[in-house]
């Protein structure tokens, strides 16, 4: 009997197909920790990233070693030529990144793929539009999908109706390991993020007010920029309009807004010295979600409104799921903060899960799917 090895290129090259910082997203700090966290679980698997921009300046820098325009056909096609000189492609979906028309151009760009590839599925909607629900079959048969939590697979089986042995479920990564709370009384909200209506703040500044019989009172910090897209259609307006509610309320010397980005470094610390992570968000639909993953992984309790990601993450006893009502978002919160048993039964649950979502545990999925997928390759 003889035997045939296999010898893998290597490096294996990938290309993920995403935004990437500078870009201010959570799907572009998402893709730098994806970045880091294949490159750290192998470093025979080389990645570059082909960065996602509205006007391409030929600037690029490693790792970026290409930009382009979803919405312009020259750029899809330089887009295309750059990774089937690679190993392996890596498009980081959503629909809001691929130009017009729900992002139709991706299901161009994945047909012109000679090489395999995988789609990480940042959004898989309950109730897509005809569109929507043909890009994302299309990717599905044209890609290896891959979903963040349970529900969004089960999504896919019973309302897409994709194949689900053709789906992997890998988690969205944590940055940082689990910090021990501090001692009661638990009074320290925070939230953070770029702020746009739909993050349901409002809900969370009216649930601080339902509050303000505890003693001592509650604090809230509100941290992040509006999102660019917002300031380019309509200013500052929706901030300021926060920050008017807060006067109206009297929550001056309770709330406070951190109007600016700040470093990992710094954001870490606040959530550190923290007790309760609130997300508000008026989105039914999640399913993902990178504040829920980040307070899980430094182990902080999370009171969140009622969508897939949170049923899930939550669901483990890692905090506290309502109703979108905000005398439902402070019931929740008031359940954590007046019951240090209770509270200290949220961060054990969020420790324990904390180490199934690091990155460190994530790159080392993804890099088996890479293996694997070239493996497939070499050998079909």
């Amino acid at each position: 009997m003889t035997t045939t090895t296999i010898n893998l290129k290597t490096p294996t090259t990938v290309g993920i197909v995403s935004t990437y910082p500078p870009t201010r997203c959570g799907i572009a700090r998402f893709t730098a920790s994806h970045l880091e966290a294949i490159r750290d679980a192998d470093p025979d698997i080389e990645v570059h990233v082909a960065r996602i921009v509205d006007t391409p300046n030929g600037a690029a820098s490693p790792p970026v070693t290409m930009e382009f325009d979803p919405a312009s056909a020259v750029g899809l096609r330089a887009a295309a030529r750059h990774l089937n000189r690679l190993d392996l492609a890596i498009i980081s979906h959503e629909f809001g990144i691929f130009g017009p028309d729900d992002g139709e151009a991706v299901v161009e760009l994945a047909m012109t793929l000679d090489v395999p590839a995988i789609t990480v599925l940042h959004t898989v909607l309950p109730e897509p539009t005809a569109r929507q629900l043909r890009i994302t079959r299309q990717l599905a048969e044209m890609t290896t999908p891959v979903v963040l939590c349970r529900s969004a697979r089960e999504m896919l089986v019973d309302r897409y109706g994709i194949d689900e042995r053709v789906i992997e479920t890998i988690p969205h990564g944590a940055h940082w390991s689990t910090q021990p709370p501090g001692e009661p009384p638990y009074r320290k909200l925070i939230t953070w993020g770029l702020l746009g209506p739909g993050k349901g703040l409002e809900r969370a500044i009216e649930a601080v007010a339902l509050l303000g019989d505890t003693d001592p009172p509650v604090t809230y910090q509100i941290v992040g920029r509006t999102h660019p897209n917002v300031v380019r259609h309509s200013g500052y307006s929706y901030r300021r309009g926060l920050e008017q509610m807060v006067r109206d309320l009297g929550l001056s010397d309770r709330i406070e807004f951190i109007d600016r980005y700040v470093s990992d470094d710094e954001l870490f610390g606040l959530i550190r010295d923290a007790d309760v992570v609130v997300v508000p968000y008026d989105n039914t639909e999640q399913v993902s979600s990178g504040v829920i993953t980040e307070a899980v992984g430094i182990g902080r309790p999370v009171v969140a409104t009622r969508f897939p990601y949170s049923e899930e993450m939550l669901g483990t006893g890692a905090g506290v799921v309502v109703d979108h009502d905000p005398r439902a978002l402070a019931e929740g919160i008031r359940s954590l903060i007046d019951d240090p048993a209770a509270y200290r039964r949220a961060c054990e649950a969020s420790t324990d899960l904390s180490r199934r979502i690091s990155w460190r545990t994530v790159g080392r999925q993804y890099s088996r799917l890479i293996r694997d997928l070239a493996l497939a390759r070499a050998t079909a």
